[in-house]
């Protein structure tokens, strides 16, 4: 009986936090920067809203709430003929900044898209879809 018990107090518990944790969610955008389609290049957030992103190499999704965001991504362009020390570069001028605009409710799947043959490029959100 003591077991049965403990075992409901349990999975009461296990319920009000998964709840707590959807509502926490609730309201929230995904900023994903998952594998892109074979024309574009990956990227990493590095930068959100003037912070500097301390997550492992392998985290690609991070929620974000509504409105708008200044971010900062580094692109994984390993096509020699594709990147090199861009008039934008020398310049100073970050080509991974960027400031969008996001809904709850919503993922935007963000990669890096090269503009031209100097190896200029740009972040892109190449997919939006709901959550």
């Amino acid at each position: 009986m003591f077991t049965k018990r403990c075992l409901a107090i349990t999975m009461l518990c296990l319920i009000s936090l998964t709840a707590r944790a959807e509502d926490d969610l609730a309201g929230k955008a995904v900023l994903d920067f998952g594998k892109p389609p074979s024309q574009l290049y990956s990227a990493r957030l590095v930068r959100l809203d003037g912070e500097n992103v301390n997550a492992p190499v392998t985290r690609t999704s991070f929620w974000v709430e509504p409105g708008v965001h200044e971010i900062v991504i580094a692109a994984a362009i390993n096509d020699p003929m594709q990147v090199g020390l861009t008039p934008r570069r020398r310049a100073g001028e970050d080509p991974g900044k960027t400031t969008i605009e996001v809904a709850a409710g919503k993922r935007y799947k963000i990669a890096a898209m090269v503009t031209d043959e100097k190896g200029n490029w740009e972040p892109v959100i190449w997919k939006e879809e709901d959550l």
